[in-house]
Order: C-alpha cells, then structure tokens, then sequence
C-alpha cells in the first residue's frame, strides 16, 4: 500500500505494477525520499511470485527533471537514495519498462537508462548537464550512456550537454519503442506473459558490463575534485541568483 504522504503513486494489476511519479508542480523532480520510495515499491513488487513487470512514469509535464535542486546535493542521503533506486532497478528480477512521455534530465535520464526497456513519445527529450553545473555523475552514469547510445552520442551529451529528442533516441537505439503510454502498456502486458525465469536471466546477463567496473585512482581524483571545486560552489550561486555561472577552472 502506497504511504499517504509519499510522491508516487503504485497500482499493482495483475503481473503489472506500474509507478508513477506524482510530482508535476515540480515537474517530477526526484528527492530522497522519492527515490526511497521508488525502490521500494520495486522490492515490495519483486516479492508478490505474480509480479513480473514494472511499469515506470510520470505524471503531467514531465517524465523526470532530474535532481530537487532547491536540496541538498553533492553528498549524503540523496546520492544514497538515488543509487540504491538505480542499483535496485537493475537488480531486480523484473523487467521494468519506462514509459517516457516528457523530458528526462539529469536524474531523470539516469532513471531511464536503469530501466530495461524505454517507451519514447513525442515530447520526450532527454539530456545529462553536469557539465553546465559544474559537478560531476557517477561512472556508471557515463559508462551506461556509452553503453546505450554509442560512443559518439554519449560525447554530445556528456561534453556538450546537448539534448537527444525522439527521433535521435531511435536511430541511436536507446528507444526501445516510439508511442504514448498506451504502447507502454501493450509492451508491459506483451512481456508480463513471457516466461519470468528466462527473462530474469536474461536481464541480469545484459546488465553484466562495463558499467561497475572500479574507476581508477586518478578518475576518482578528479571525480573528488569536481565535487569540491569552486566551479561547483559558484554554479549553485549561480542557480541561486538566477545568472549564468562564470567557470575558473578551480
């Protein structure tokens, strides 16, 4: 049962749980706790045996934001929670499909690149612009773009911070599927009638890669660095007084 307060809501139908973030007055901006609560309802569902696929949305405008800036977050609760729900959507058993009906930035393009599936409409648009905040995403961020788009595009994304729409979404393959959400849950009851054992190995198979391998001494140094940097600092004045920052390089 979802938690009166919480910002998402859970329907469970048949093999179909589907979870929707409930957040439009902040365009479906994820906190911690939001990103706590999407990873339980992912575990409760894994322990219902009926429960084969998960359906993940947003509601209104937006599919994901990317991170509550108007917190806290270059450490603590947040990044935990945010990794857990991405850890927890790869480790799952099911398949989770993301229904993407609106721009997915920041945390929002990395919450549908954990899911297995992608369901793309026409306003989708995704993008990850660390670099016009000066900070920094995880390895895995940058390895499972590399992995899901290619090489090329995850350059324009990642260095040039450059949007990808609908139609590059397709031709670069990180659609699974072009529609609305109705296509998304064709998709979702097409899957929840394949067998669950060999879709959960195949699952975990696919999700073997490059994306966990240890960064090295001197990646995770400037890793650091970004995060401690005045660039970091002055980008959330910057947010703050609504201007644009003025990079050092520091």
């Amino acid at each position: 049962m979802t938690n009166p307060a919480s910002e998402i809501r859970v329907e469970a139908a048949g093999a179909i749980t589907t979870i929707t973030i409930d957040r439009d007055y902040k365009r479906n901006s994820l906190t911690a706790d939001v990103c706590r609560d999407i990873a339980d309802a992912i575990e409760e569902a894994e322990r219902d045996p009926e429960r084969r696929v998960v359906l993940l949305r947003g509601e209104g405008r937006a599919f994901c934001a990317g991170a509550d800036l108007g917190g806290q977050h270059s450490e603590g609760s947040f990044h935990e929670q945010l990794r857990r729900m991405l850890r927890t959507i790869e480790a799952s058993r099911l398949v989770v499909i993301a229904d993407i009906q609106g721009p997915a930035v920041g945390a929002g393009m990395q919450l549908a690149m954990a899911a297995d599936l992608r369901v793309v409409g026409d306003q989708a648009w995704f993008m990850i612009p660390p670099v016009k905040l000066g900070i920094a995403v995880d390895a895995w961020t940058v390895r499972r773009v590399r992995v899901l788009v290619g090489g090329a595009r995850a350059r324009t994304i990642l260095l040039a911070a450059e949007r990808m729409d609908q139609d590059e979404a397709r031709r670069c393959g990180f659609a699974s599927y072009l529609g609305d959400s109705g296509k998304a849950e064709e998709v979702a009851h097409k899957i929840a009638g394949f067998a669950p054992l060999s879709l959960a190995y195949h699952k975990a198979v696919l999700n073997d890669d490059e994306t966990h391998l240890p960064l090295k001494d001197e990646q995770q140094a400037l890793y650091d660095q970004v995060w401690a940097s005045e660039d970091a600092a002055e980008a959330a004045r910057a947010r703050a007084e609504k201007r644009e920052p003025r990079f050092v390089g520091k």
